[in-house]
């Protein structure tokens, strides 16, 4: 393999775009891994947070959808898209508390509309401590649920604005009237955004489908019996089946189209995360994966002898987050791996 093959898309010295490469290389990484491609916003405590390019469409998609002649005014669209973006991330900070309490090192946590898009990080995976983790955002929302329909309710007098359409909940908008002037005042609509969208994320988590929370408690609960590949594989073949019938839900039902972008989203996920697997499934045909002696030739100084270890910890970063997530020490390391199995042979 080139030494080219192995360069990241920040070391391009003496290049006159090198400047614009590296905000590119900020944004989609390497570009072999679609789920990686956001903008960076913020680090706490370690963890990175981003914000995913297919979120930012998203929302603007929105803001366009509030000019005059759609249904939809700004009015009510604003407050459900604050709603998300706080939310989502409210979802992921304790997603990335838990994964510290519980030992991950480092962590990166990626923004979409319906929570995120990779799994936290641990360097020695502990199953009840990665259960843990993928618990603590539905867990939130859930514990959200009635900070925002007991006042929907006392405000409004009825039931009415707290229950609505999943598929459809712009239809609820005329039950939002309070109940002392019968009128619709922008905070009371804020609650309700909040309300709705926090539900949406709450639902949508349960689904035992990548990029999904119930998706990785799936896939823990059968690696208890199946080991760590093989409940991979499975998630991700499950996955599979059950957008494809969300999917014809959100085709057949007119009110249900979220559910084909849902649908349509998960599937690029689960097909991405199959081939992941399937690297890994010839992960041996990698010089530098199997168990070596070390090289008696003497490596230079700045050097040392990687361990099987270290391999397996870089090919399982590969399967959950694509190559292009590896740091260029970790490159270097897989580089020397091949290159010292080729001096055996």
């Amino acid at each position: 393999m080139g030494q080219s093959e192995w360069k990241s898309s920040y070391d391009d010295d003496g290049d006159r775009f090198a400047g614009i490469k590296k905000i590119l290389a900020r944004v989609f990484g390497d570009g072999e891994n679609p789920l990686a491609w956001g903008f960076p916003l913020f680090t706490i405590s370690k963890v990175r947070y981003k914000i995913h390019l297919i979120m930012v469409v998203y929302l603007l998609a929105q803001l366009i959808f509030t000019l005059p002649g759609h249904k939809a005014g700004a009015v009510f669209v604003v407050p459900s898209l604050i709603a998300m973006v706080v939310l989502v991330l409210l979802h992921e900070l304790a997603h990335a508390y838990v994964a510290l309490r519980n030992g991950a090192q480092s962590d990166q946590r990626m923004l979409w509309m319906l929570g995120g898009l990779e799994p936290a990080q641990f360097d020695d995976p502990d199953p009840n401590a990665e259960l843990r983790t993928a618990l603590a955002g539905p867990a939130l929302n859930l514990a959200l649920v009635p900070v925002f329909m007991i006042p929907l309710v006392l405000l409004t007098g009825s039931w009415d604005a707290v229950v609505f359409n999943p598929f459809n909940p712009s239809a609820s908008i005329h039950t939002l009237i309070l109940s002392s002037d019968q009128t619709t005042p922008w905070w009371l609509v804020s609650i309700w955004g909040f309300h709705v969208v926090n539900l949406i994320i709450l639902g949508a988590n349960i689904i035992p489908m990548l990029p999904f929370d119930a998706g990785t408690v799936l896939r823990i609960h059968l690696s208890k019996n199946r080991g760590d590949l093989a409940a991979r594989h499975l998630t991700a073949l499950s996955g599979l089946w059950i957008a494809t019938i969300v999917g014809l839900v959100g085709i057949i039902f007119a009110d249900a189209k979220m559910l084909l972008g849902i649908a349509i989203i998960s599937g690029i996920i689960c097909t991405i995360e199959r081939r992941r697997l399937q690297f890994l499934d010839y992960a041996q045909m990698i010089p530098g994966y199997q168990d070596t002696k070390p090289p008696t030739v003497p490596e230079p100084d700045d050097t040392k002898v990687h361990t099987k270890q270290d391999i397996d910890r870089i090919l399982q970063k590969i399967s959950t987050t694509g190559i292009d997530s590896l740091t260029r020490s970790e490159r270097r390391t897989l580089k020397k791996a091949t290159e010292s199995s080729r001096n055996l042979e």
